[in-house]
């Protein structure tokens, strides 16, 4: 830098450079206009944050469009936005990017900054930042020309002939805001744009940026304490705490940060500690607050970016914001968000794109579905909850699990192999239904859960709803899932005083206990479910309830109580007419018949349930029942019949896609050959029924199919010595 004689005056952190004349990169703070807010416009980027950790693609990605040598046609300027959730850590990415671009050399002529506090009171004009810019730029207060077009003109000629120039314009909410601040002429010139929302109206190459991954929260919060204080291992001592504790913060930098000072004020003091608070408070957001500011002067709070950010919606798209907070899991298609919110898919996906382009949803690639940050929608679920707008959120949530039973209810149709009892058309086949169900997943098991009310159509919607799932949770063999949500529909029938109900929820919680293994519990809830069906006089419910507590009591050693529950079932079953139950029933029968040593009496039933079944068409039934009566062959000695009944029941479950049931046929299958010494044959089955359970993830019959093999190997090797 020289000087032709004018007077460098310093006042605290500025400089006034008038009458001075530049040559090459400016290294000041230039000073805000007189008559105006100040902005802050640098001449040198502010320090790159003290802590940074993960990001590394978007570092990658962003130093690639800045990239001065990489040119884009005939275009000298390139302009990337990044857009994210307030409190993302846009900044922050934003100057490690500039910083990293000026240590390889690039922007020979300079890198300008300017926050424009696009979401204070009182933003930043650009009319207000180019007269900083070009003080920056070293053009005197007495040469500023006189109006803003002629200002903005001056702005770019003073670009024109530099070397090429970053300017990262930080913080804007308008593109009003940034427009006039693009160079014009000149070569290698990049402009670095944060903001909230995307900017969709300028020539920009938009990026996104999201949380933190789990390592890098835990990795942000480690340096921050040992910045702080070297010897600071509460990170190190107490990791499941740090985990808890980043997905209590949504891996929201702002977040991090809060928790990070709050941990450093209270030094003595467990991350556990901390952990506990945040569980316990009503509003997780507002706890989330720490004195004093950050790095770059912001207030380390979280509460008030999102009150900014919600006050600038309009009203419709705030009620929208409201609604869409009451999802239950952690994504929303655009069927349940319709009918959360009452509006018909036309008109509210124009709403949900408007949301995502202002960072307060985020749309997932590839199908109709969005997502809410989690701490975005606890902020939601608050401001639903004040005076006027409660009961909105009441209604959007009877109608979001109205709309869950009545599909739910035709996808279980489809997987029963009932599609004809479907309320609604809604699906094209069975693994269309399974799809429905695994996409809406995690929905529809937190809806199961909304029993904390004493609205009556609620709990009954809540109660019903999880009814429907126990199929496909059998289906999933998602059992740990299948016991909570017949657990909530006990509650829910509870609450509602639905005696039928909760006589149903008991023997459903009862069929869930037992493939948890907890028989015990699994009888108390059938018999529960007994006594409410008899004062009910629910005949048919009765005979369902005997069947299940067979079950229970056969796998508890008790085999004369599970033959007396078995012939009460089949007695009320034949008397309402009900042939296929009974002919279930009769199978469970024969299946008992066998393990008490009755083998006759089992052949016998299981032949007669066989043939029921047979003629009913009902081809899970048959499958099972021929599984069972190649058992009770190869116990009667019947091997050749045992493994006919075997390879029939092993097509019937290919058919049916039931993976778990052809596991066990093979293994069964694989008894039968090894008893017949057919020994390769055996291993065959045993070696494919392994590859059913790995692929399945059952560990424990893998284990047990694993020892089938060992045990068939060591046989033919000491039959094949002399």
């Amino acid at each position: 830098m020289s000087s032709d004689g004018g007077e460098h005056r310093q006042y605290r952190d500025h400089f006034d450079f008038r009458g001075s004349t530049f040559h090459g990169p400016v290294t000041g703070r230039a000073e805000s206009p007189r008559a105006a807010p100040s902005p802050t416009a640098l001449s040198a980027l502010p320090a790159a944050p003290a802590v940074f950790t993960g990001r590394e693609e978007e570092v990658a990605e962003l130093l690639g469009a800045l990239d001065p040598g990489v040119g884009e046609g005939s275009e000298s300027v390139v302009i990337s936005a990044v857009a994210g959730l307030g409190g993302v850590g846009k900044t922050a990415l934003a100057l490690s990017v500039a910083h990293a671009a000026r240590e390889r050399g690039w922007f020979a002529g300079g890198a300008l900054f300017v926050d424009l506090r696009g979401y204070d009171e009182v933003p930043v004009t650009a009319d207000q930042a180019v007269l900083a810019l070009l003080r920056a730029l070293g053009v005197a207060d007495t040469d500023l020309p006189p109006t803003a077009d002629e200002q903005y003109a001056c702005y770019r000629a003073e670009l024109s002939s530099r070397e090429p120039v970053l300017i990262l314009l930080d913080n804007a909410s308008d593109p009003a805001q940034i427009a006039p601040l693009l160079p014009g002429e000149g070569v290698g010139h990049r402009v670095l744009v944060t903001s909230r929302e995307v900017q969709d109206s300028l020539p920009v190459r938009q990026f996104g940026v999201t949380g933190l991954t789990p390592d890098a929260s835990r990795e942000l919060v480690d340096r921050s304490l040992r910045r702080y204080d070297p010897g600071d291992r509460r990170v190190a001592e107490e990791p499941e705490a740090v985990r808890q504790l980043g997905a209590l913060c949504g891996h929201l930098p702002l977040a991090l940060l809060i928790v990070s000072a709050l941990l450093r004020r209270r030094r003595q003091r467990p991350v556990s500690t901390l952990v506990g608070e945040l569980q316990a408070a009503s509003d997780r957001v507002r706890a989330l607050s720490a004195r004093g500011v950050d790095q770059y002067g912001k207030e380390l709070s979280l509460r008030p970016v999102f009150d900014v950010m919600y006050a600038r919606l309009e009203p419709e798209l705030a009620r929208v914001f409201r609604l869409l907070g009451q999802t239950p899991g952690d994504s929303i298609g655009i069927g349940p968000a319709a009918n959360l919110t009452g509006l018909v898919p036309e008109q509210l996906e124009p709403l949900l794109e408007e949301l995502t382009a202002v960072s307060l949803l985020t749309a997932v690639p590839g199908d109709r579905r969005w997502r809410m940050h989690d701490l975005v929608r606890l902020y939601a679920r608050i401001v639903a909850d004040e005076p006027g707008v409660r009961d909105e959120a009441a209604e959007g949530r009877k109608r979001l699990l109205g709309y869950y039973s009545q599909v739910a209810l035709s996808a279980k149709a489809y997987i029963d192999r009932r599609p004809d009892q479907a309320p609604l058309p809604l699906f094209d086949d069975r693994e269309h239904a399974l799809q429905w169900f695994d996409d809406e997943r995690t929905g529809l098991l937190a809806a199961t859960q909304w029993t904390d009310t004493e609205d009556q159509e609620q709990l009954q919607a809540a109660m019903w709803l999880a009814l429907t799932l126990e199929s496909y949770l059998k289906q999933l063999r998602a059992f740990d899932d299948w016991g909570i949500t017949a657990t909530a529909a006990c509650e829910a029938a509870r609450k509602a005083g639905h005696a039928r109900g909760e006589a149903l929820a008991h023997s459903c919680l009862g069929s869930a206990l037992h493939f948890l293994e907890r028989f015990t519990d699994s009888e108390a809830a059938h018999r529960r479910a007994l006594h409410l069906y008899a004062s009910l006089g629910e005949r048919e419910g009765l005979a369902m309830t005997w069947n299940n507590l067979g079950l229970t009591l056969s796998a508890l050693g008790r085999h004369d109580d599970t033959i007396d529950a078995y012939n009460q079932s089949m007695r009320i079953y034949a008397e309402l007419g009900m042939r296929r139950q009974a002919a279930i029933t009769r199978q469970n029968l024969g299946g008992v018949l066998a393990v008490s040593g009755r083998l006759d009496e089992s052949y016998d039933a299981l032949k007669e349930a066989l043939v029921t079944l047979v003629e009913l068409g009902d081809k899970d039934g048959e499958s099972a029942a021929q599984i069972r009566l190649g058992i009770t062959l190869r116990a009667l000695g019947r091997h050749a019949e045992a493994v006919t009944a075997f390879t029939r029941g092993l097509g019937l479950c290919a058919e049916l896609g039931n993976w778990h049931g052809r596991a066990k046929a093979w293994r069964d299958l694989g008894l039968t050959w090894a008893e017949l010494g057919l020994h390769s044959q055996a291993l065959v089955a045993f070696t494919r029924a392994r590859d059913w359970w790995v692929s399945l993830g059952a560990s424990e019959d893998l284990a047990l199919e694993e020892g089938n093999i060992a045990a068939l190997r060591e046989a033919a090797r000491q039959n094949a010595q002399p």
